[in-house]
């Protein structure tokens, strides 16, 4: 399975020291060097303590690969960042089995290209569903998100329905 990671996924399994869960379900990760740039050397530079964890990834099983392409086209005609329209030309020219991306912009314009997206909410359901994660784990990670709204810029509201639904289907 080809799967691409945007910068926020990568931020937010990192953050709750989850990184294992994204190792666990894909194996592989790909980042651009674009996103490598924003998570790890900008985010080492800023003392983050995530970006030191991805850092220690690299090379491992998070791969740095870069598009062919020049992303430039991507951003302009859908009005997203650099490092999204990057990792969406990369998962287009590997074409990947899914994109690791939380931007609604960024989302709609894989979507519209014909990709398979998941986000963080995603990833921790699918988790679930595959016993990597604990439904109570699950419910845990979305609330530590949901207090913390400036850190990692998911809608409440979004977090609140996907904590529901995990206590609902798992009766946490």
């Amino acid at each position: 399975m080809i799967v691409i990671s945007d910068s926020t996924p990568l931020i937010h399994f990192a953050s709750v020291n989850r990184l294992d869960m994204l190792r666990s379900m894909y194996g592989k990760v790909f980042i651009t060097e674009t996103v490598h740039r924003e998570v790890v050397i900008e985010g080492i530079s800023l003392g983050k303590a995530d970006a030191f964890l991805i850092e220690k990834e690299i090379g491992n099983w998070i791969k740095i690969e870069n598009p062919e392409g020049d992303a430039g086209e991507i951003c302009n005609k859908y009005k997203i960042h650099i490092g999204e329209a990057d990792s969406i030309l990369l998962a287009r020219e590997l074409n990947a089995d899914l994109l690791l991306i939380n931007e609604r912009d960024g989302r709609q314009a894989a979507k519209s290209m014909g990709m398979n997206v998941k986000g963080t909410i995603g990833v921790i359901a699918d988790c679930v569903r595959k016993q990597v994660l604990s439904a109570q784990e699950a419910v845990n990670i979305l609330i530590f998100f949901k207090n913390n709204p400036l850190d990692f810029w998911i809608d409440p509201e979004i977090i609140s329905m996907a904590i529901k639904r995990i206590k609902e289907k798992y009766h946490e």
